[in-house]
């Protein structure tokens, strides 16, 4: 039942991103435009980079992620939330490009969250936190075998009582 309700919800994310997705702006006539010449390099870093709308500056300054996101292989979220922010979206999405690329590619979606709730909510917290990412790959193009789980609060990162701490337990790591 459970994997029914999974790709159901998966066609249907699907079928809501397509359905959101902008057009493409109309290519201009070559014959219309000028034609023109420079010497001007062009800043690199100021390009789209790793299949994203954003620069390696703004992936940088703005989420925190220096060079290729595929490095990067934990998720943060908010408190009682398995919504998936811009910075774990990007994450998440350079992984299903790598994931489509090696097709035979196994990932485990490991689902945490911090030590406040019931060990049974906080499993459920953590399986919901696992099941969107693994939406979002195979949305994404991800074409390999995912596999999730949750430990809730049984695996911190920190152990501290802080908010800080906290923040650090509530994640999903993806694991190759």
């Amino acid at each position: 039942m459970n994997r029914k309700l999974g790709l159901i919800m998966t066609v249907l994310m699907g079928l809501v991103l397509t359905a959101c997705a902008s057009k493409k702006p109309k290519v201009a006539d070559v014959e219309s435009v000028p034609s023109v010449q420079t010497t001007e390099t062009v800043d690199q870093s100021s390009l789209p980079a790793f299949g994203t709308d954003y620069s390696l500056s703004e992936l940088a300054n703005r989420f925190g992620i220096n060079g290729d996101p595929l490095n990067y292989k934990i998720l943060y979220f908010q408190y009682n939330s398995s919504a998936i922010d811009e910075r774990s979206k990007i994450i998440a999405t350079r992984h299903a490009q790598h994931l489509g690329q090696n097709g035979g590619a196994r990932v485990n979606l490991e689902g945490h969250a911090d030590e406040r709730g019931t060990r049974d909510y906080n499993l459920a917290l953590g399986e919901r936190r696992a099941q969107t990412v693994a939406q979002l790959l195979n949305a994404a193009g991800a074409s390999s075998s995912i596999e999730t789980i949750s430990y809730g609060e049984e695996r911190p990162v920190d152990s501290a009582h802080t908010e800080s701490a906290w923040q650090s337990n509530r994640r999903v790591e993806i694991k190759y």
